[in-house]
């Protein structure tokens, strides 16, 4: 019994695979499902239909013990899969008639209006016998129509050329940056084609408007006086319809795109005929540009040059040269902070009064040499009587000329040495601008003034470059001064910050990305 049971279970791929194909047969049959979407389904395990009464056999095959109840619910989910199947096989069924009912539809209506057959459609004659209607009545009106196409076929091809040659050459011109034309330019001989380019921009730019509209008026009236020579008042609408797909497809889609991709390219072999056809049209061109400066005035408006590129445009350049990885973005960080320079103000970036280590100028030489050693300061601001009056600045580099000379430290005063008069700036100056006069006096230091000439902050070399380059720490700053210069930025709870007062506000915005 247990030999012929083996035996049973040995030969068990015919005994599923029978079983699978009929059952498949059998529930399709019922659902009515299409026989070439049985093999979609045999990714689905074989229902298992015997039970086994051997548990070791069982155990050697790894066929599980489901029974007959295992495959009813391998045949239920069987089921489901096939009506999810059916369903979405309707569902494209529906939609691909739909289409097929729409375009029959557009066709039967333009037969009948352009063709003027019908009759053909209300006959009594089945669909073949009015497909043989219409072609024998159509017949006639579509040798015209390939006889005013042998005829006129070359110019209205010309046309729709040249209207796609002035398509792209309005492309390329008006998608290659200012800038650019200026630099192909420099690169050229005196009759290079940038330079002439460059020279009137707007005579190539007039010129190519008013050839696009004359060529497009041109091939539309060609069309339209064509069609309704031969199918009448239905031409018309036929005419619209043609010169609609032509000129969007063959004129402006096609062409734009290749200029948009290859405007250098396109510029150079559109540019030269453009000039040639703008000495012709040159009158007109001279009328229009006339006429439209006119309606600007009325409206109130003025044609103003603009900058080759302005800086929004260069933030922009520069955000998607960093993202396509032709600069680092610590690069492109530094380039957008030397365009911001030049509307930072030195309030902005000085150290305020009350952080500044500043020394009286009675003291000696040995107490600049102790503040020396404790701060490492190579200038180090000289005050009288208030640290409000500072008189001059003292260089470390100094100190060591009256070491080397052996000099009595205890004896000179700091005064004595100290570079006098300090430079003062307002506090309104432009960091830029503080930048050119610091390279002019060959100072790395200035004192700043607030509006009623009272002191209220240093300013130093180092502090506009880090506006450019960031913070530059030196080896000996302590992490008191770090903080001091970076500032720091706790978060305590959702949306609450500890903040401090030092921390700027661009670095504030860009670490809270507000």
């Amino acid at each position: 019994m247990e030999m012929a049971l083996e035996s049973s279970i040995l030969s068990k791929p015919n005994f599923f695979s029978s079983t699978k194909s009929s059952a498949f047969l059998l529930f399709n049959r019922n659902l009515k499902y299409p026989p070439k979407f049985l093999s979609k389904t045999n990714h689905y395990p074989p229902p298992i239909i015997s039970s086994f009464p051997n548990p070791r056999v069982v155990k050697a095959f790894g066929v599980p013990k489901t029974g007959a109840f295992g495959s009813q619910a391998r045949l239920g989910s069987l089921i489901k899969e096939n009506e999810k199947l059916g369903s979405y096989q309707n569902l494209i069924f529906v939609k691909r008639g739909i289409l097929v009912a729409m375009v029959c539809g557009v066709l039967a209506f333009g037969c009948k209006r352009v063709f003027a057959v019908e009759g053909v459609v209300n006959a009594g004659y089945g669909v073949i016998g009015q497909s043989i209607l219409l072609l024998k009545n159509a017949w006639p009106k579509l040798s015209m129509l390939i006889k005013v196409f042998k005829e006129q076929g070359l110019v209205l091809t010309a046309l729709l050329g040249l209207s796609a040659f002035f398509s792209m050459a309005e492309t390329a011109i008006t998608t290659l940056w200012p800038w650019k034309i200026r630099e192909l330019a420099e690169k050229e001989s005196e009759d290079g084609v940038f330079k002439m380019l460059r020279s009137d921009v707007t005579r190539f730019l007039t010129t190519i408007l008013i050839g696009t509209t004359v060529v497009n008026i041109g091939a539309t009236a060609l069309v339209t006086d064509a069609a309704t020579a031969i199918f009448g008042e239905a031409g018309v609408s036929a005419a619209t319809g043609v010169m609609t797909v032509a000129i969007l497809l063959l004129t402006e889609i096609t062409p734009k795109s290749i200029a948009v991709h290859n405007p250098t390219e396109v510029a150079r072999f559109v540019v030269r005929p453009v000039a040639w056809l703008s000495v012709i049209l040159y009158p007109v061109g001279r009328v229009v540009t006339f006429l439209s400066m006119g309606m600007l005035k009325i409206l109130g408006l003025k044609g103003k040059s603009e900058p080759y590129v302005t800086e929004d445009e260069l933030k922009l350049m520069l955000r998607g040269a960093e993202l396509s990885g032709a600069i680092e973005e610590e690069e492109q960080d530094m380039i957008e902070n030397v365009l911001e320079i030049k509307d930072t103000h030195v309030r902005e970036v000085m150290t305020p009064l009350v952080d500044v280590v500043a020394i009286d100028a009675s003291s000696t030489l040995v107490e600049f040499h102790n503040l020396w050693l404790t701060h490492q300061y190579s200038r180090v601001p000289v005050f009288e009587q208030r640290v409000d009056n500072i008189v001059g600045i003292a260089y470390a580099m100094d100190l060591l000329d009256y070491v080397t000379k052996g000099e009595v430290l205890e004896s000179t005063t700091v005064g004595d040495m100290a570079h006098k008069p300090a430079y003062f700036v307002p506090d309104s100056m432009l960091v830029w601008n503080l930048l050119r006069e610091f390279r002019i006096r060959k100072v790395h230091m200035a004192v700043v003034l607030d509006e009623y000439g009272g002191t209220v902050g240093l300013v130093t070399l180092e502090d506009v470059v880090e506006e450019i380059v960031g913070e530059i720490f030196d080896e000996n700053d302590s992490n008191e001064e770090i903080q001091k210069k970076t500032g720091y930025i706790v978060m305590r709870a959702e949306g609450i910050f500890d903040v401090d007062a030092n921390t700027s506000i661009d670095q504030l915005s860009e670490d809270l990305n507000i």
